[in-house]
Formats: C-alpha cells, structure tokens, sequence
C-alpha cells in the first residue's frame, strides 16, 4: 500500500493522541510547567467503569470491558491537571504543595450511533459522583426535553442498582440520586422542568446536543458552575441534519482545536469522523468514523444500511449522518486546511516584487476590517501578509460571541484595537498611506462598505489607483478559483497569521447555477475578512500578468 494511501487510513480522532503527546513532550522539556499529566487519576475513572454492568441489549448484566480507544480518551480527558491560580497570579498552596484542579472543564466526543454514547456518559457521571473532590457535588444530564435527559440518568441508576456496592450507597427521591459519601446528586435536567433555581452544577453531561435549537439551556447551566473549583461541561453526541445547531458550532469548535486553529488549553475534543474525500461505501474507512467497529456495532449491521442507502435514495442522509458522523447540509472545505498551512513561511524575501497589492474588506462598523498586502514575484509565486483592525470596546465581546483569543492577538499585534465602539477610519486610512509609500501598485477594495475609507486615502495622500472589486459572481468567481488553484500548488505563500489561519477555516463558498463562485459572507460569525481582502487582491492581479506570445507572431498568418 503506497504511503498517501496508508495516511488516509490513520482516523481523525487520532488527534487527541497527538495533542496529548505533544502536551507530556512539553512537560518534559520544562516548556510547560503549569500543567501535568496524572495518570493515576485518568485510570481510576477507568477502574470504576469497569467494575460497572451493561444495562440494556445482548451485554445487559454483564461487566463493562472498555476498548483501548476509550481507556485512553478518558485517561487524558480526566487525567490533565493544572495548577490554579489566585488573584495575585501565584499557585495556592495546600499543606505546603501547589494545588492541581482538572484542566479540562469542557470536553466534546462526537461518536456515531452504537458507539457506546449514553453507556459512556452515564459510567463517567458515577465515577465523576465517586472521584470528585467537591462535597455536595452536583451533576446533572441535560437536555431540551427532561424526558431526553432521563436517558443518561436511567444509565446511572440501573449500573449503580446493579452494583451491590454503589447501591448500598445511593439513594433516589424525586428523581435525585444521592451518592455517599460525596453527597453528590445526580438528576436529569430539562427546559421544561419545574425549576432551575439552586443550581450549582459541578458537572453535566449534555446528551446529543445536535438537537439542541440554540445555547439557552447550555447557557442556564454554564452560569450555575461559577462557584465550582474544576467545572466540566462534558458533551456527547452524533453528526445531525442542521448545521445552525449549537451541536455542529461545538463540533467545528472541537475540530479547530485539534487542527490547531483555535487554542483553547481547557477543551478536550475527540472527533470520529471521515475524512472528504473518503468514499462513504468504502468498508476500509467506515472505522474512522466508528472506532467500536465489530464491538458495539457490527460489521453486518454496516453493510446492510450501506446497501440501504444505496438502493433507497431516501435512507442516504440518515446513513451519513448516524452511522459515519457526516453531517448533511454542511459546507465542505473550499480549501483544505493542510494545503493552507503547508504554504506557510517564516520569512520571504519581496525585494524584487513585480507589483504589489493592497486589499480592503470592511465588515460592520464595530467588527473586523481587514487589509491584505499580496506581492507579485517574477516567479510566477505570491506572498501575502494580513492585518487586521477592530475596535477596542467590542474586543471582549465578540471575542466570547466567536470564542477565539482576539486579546491575545491584539497583545501578538496581528489586530489592531482602533479606540471607541465603532471602527476608526481615520486610524486605518493613516496606515494605509503609510503602506502605500513603502510602494503599493493598486488598493483593491469591495466598494460596499469602503468607500468612505477609499474617499479619504484619495483626498489625503493623493493615491489614485484604488480599483473597486464587486463581490458579484462575475467578478470574484474567477479570483476565488485561483485562490484555491494557487493554494493548492503552493504558490500562494503567506506569513502563517493565526487571525488568517481561523478565518480560513470559516470559509465556504456559493454558487450561482453557470457555476461562478463567491466566499460566503452571509454569517455575520463566520468571519472571512482577511481571505476576502486576499481574493481582492488576487482580482487585480491577472491583469499584470504577461499576456502569453500570440502564435501569429511567430509563424505567421496560414492560409486553408
């Protein structure tokens, strides 16, 4: 089997494994020391689930025997640590030793159906009941519905009933289990129940969030964790049929956490999924997607909804969806975050650029302005660098709402924070001229929202080669294209901007019915601004390339 052929195989959940290597190697190099890894207390989570029964199907009554990609995920998932922190910034100290909580307070698994979901959840509810260090703990499974978050609590109460241990130690009232000698409660938790006053929830486990309509409920049990020392919101759910779903945000959330795309040091994401271009009929991948393959879920089973879907038109989507974690409806990748990346440089030499670019992309006046400057290299190659502008007063604001470090890259100076609530033109237009004095051939902006930017360079520094760029199909199609195209065979390099790198990562694309293309910037959350302002340079670029020699002028004019 060829190398590339060999690499398509390894499954995408293979990178949590990764992160956690690359995590002890840190560690161990004295790169990281707020962190450690406790691996004896991964394995007691381990240890209780096992003494543990099956309670439902052909298993029920019989042991729990985890496979090793459980053990290990939930090894790493509870065996982080990190040191807390007081006000003043210093470790509190406890009988003379630093003081570790869990580092991990969210954490997602997105397994297929017959992965073991809600066995999983509820065995990790007992032992979190079990292992925490709070008294009184709380822990609840939520849902939209009290009746959907009863299935994880029936999960708990049938192990712990059948264990004549834990029984011994648990009580029920009013569908409250009560653990000892934690004195933790377990209870299932629904916006139609009676109340949600008292709350404060140390763990909760949210069951197939796909369904989930909006955060309201997530956001109800979020605030009730403020006081808890090592809150986990621990999420657990399949693909679905609605992309606008808070299940499908915490997916592309978890994945670009574990692209590297986001950091976000306390969320632990496992993803079992497909990869695009795998063949959902290819039996050699379907175990990417399903890593219990010929336990909980078998072989046959596969095939026989494989064939379903094939022969009925109707079943496909409920196929990929629920068997390999493919959600339908969503945007595939225009450009692959890989070929982005590889195209990353650490510096680049633009001395001898044949011409130079400059373009605009202006969202709302209190979001993003983006500005990318593309150099034109007698070589046939590109090199791009971005920057962006925001203004100060919302920073911390849309930093939740699209929940990446925008303070820190306003610290690193990849955005700028323009003072007030609304973005300051007068501030960009000062560094634009700037920029066009290091030399710029052309500004290359959408005439929509920058206009008035564009007036005011005009007026100020006497440039006069701005060029608008419609974002109209006919205009942008063939742009995009090339972005792609250029991307994809590494002439498009670029100075590896993190701001960039997650905005690539928002990027989806229309399509008109001749086939033209544009970025779709109909999401006001799904910020692409910086690749836009690239693709508007990139609109002005064909016409500086060399017009290839006509055949005419070497042979002459034939005669039939």
């Amino acid at each position: 089997m060829s190398e590339k052929k060999e690499a398509n195989r390894i499954p995408y959940f293979e990178k949590t494994w990764q992160r956690h290597q690359n995590d002890l190697d840190d560690v161990a190099s004295g790169k990281r020391s707020d962190i450690h890894f406790n691996k004896k207390l991964g394995l007691a989570y381990v240890v209780i689930i096992e003494k543990l029964k099956h309670f439902e199907g052909e298993k029920a009554g019989e042991r729990i025997i985890l496979e090793e990609w459980q053990k290990k995920a939930i090894v790493i998932n509870f065996g982080w640590q990190k040191k807390r922190l007081d006000k003043d910034a210093n470790p509190l100290l406890k009988n003379g030793k630093v003081h570790w909580v869990r580092r991990f307070n969210t954490s997602f698994y997105f397994i297929t159906r017959k992965g073991g979901k809600s066995l999983l959840a509820s065995a990790i509810g007992i032992a979190e009941s079990i292992l925490t260090i709070e008294k009184g703990n709380q822990i609840v499974s939520f849902a939209t519905k009290k009746d959907q978050a009863k299935i994880v609590w029936k999960g708990c109460k049938k192990m712990i009933d059948s264990n004549k241990e834990l029984s011994k130690k648990c009580t029920e009232a009013y569908s409250t289990l009560i653990v000892n000698p934690t004195d933790t409660t377990i209870k299932p938790l629904g916006r139609d129940s009676k109340t949600e006053d008292g709350l404060n929830i140390g763990f909760a486990i949210g069951d197939e969030i796909h369904a989930h309509p909006d955060r309201s409920m997530i956001e109800v049990v979020e605030s009730s964790q403020s006081a808890r020392v090592q809150p986990m919101m621990f999420y657990i759910t399949t693909a679905g049929f609605d992309t606008a779903s808070v299940g499908y945000q915490e997916y592309e959330y978890a994945t670009k956490v574990l692209d590297g795309v986001i950091e976000d040091d306390s969320y632990f994401a496992f993803v079992c999924q497909l990869d695009k271009d795998d063949d959902p009929f290819d039996e050699s991948v379907w175990h990417k997607a399903n890593p219990n393959l010929g336990v909980s879920k078998s072989y046959d089973y596969m095939r026989k909804q494989a064939k379903q879907a094939k022969e009925r038109s109707e079943t496909l989507n409920n196929f990929l969806v629920k068997d390999l974690n493919r959600w339908v409806n969503a945007s595939e990748s225009f450009v692959q975050f890989s070929e982005w990346e590889a195209c990353g440089v650490d510096a680049f030499d633009t001395s001898d650029a044949e011409a130079v670019f400059l373009g605009v992309d202006l969202s709302r006046s209190d979001d993003f302005t983006a500005t990318a400057t593309t150099y034109m290299m007698p070589d046939g190659t590109f090199y791009t660098t971005q920057h962006y502008y925001i203004p100060n007063d919302n920073v911390s604001a849309r930093a939740r709402e699209l929940r990446v470090s925008l303070e820190k890259w306003v610290l690193q100076g990849y955005i700028t924070a323009t003072p007030g609530a609304t973005i300051d033109l007068d501030y960009i237009a000062l560094d634009t001229i700037e920029r066009i004095n290091n030399g710029v051939d052309e500004i290359c902006y959408d005439p929509y929202r920058a206009a008035t930017l564009i007036k005011k360079i005009e007026s100020e520094s006497g440039f006069e080669n701005c060029v608008q760029i419609r974002q109209g199909y006919l205009t942008i199609s063939e742009p995009t294209f090339n972005f792609r195209d250029l991307v994809r065979t590494k002439k498009l390099l670029h100075d590896k901007n993190p701001v960039t790198k997650w905005m690539l990562s928002n990027l989806s694309i229309l399509s008109d019915a001749a086939g033209n293309i544009k970025p779709d910037k109909t999401n006001q959350n799904r910020k692409i601004d910086g690749v836009a302002a690239i693709i508007n340079t990139l609109a002005r670029t064909i016409a500086y390339e060399p017009e290839e020699e006509s055949v005419y002028e070497s042979r002459g004019v034939r005669t039939v």
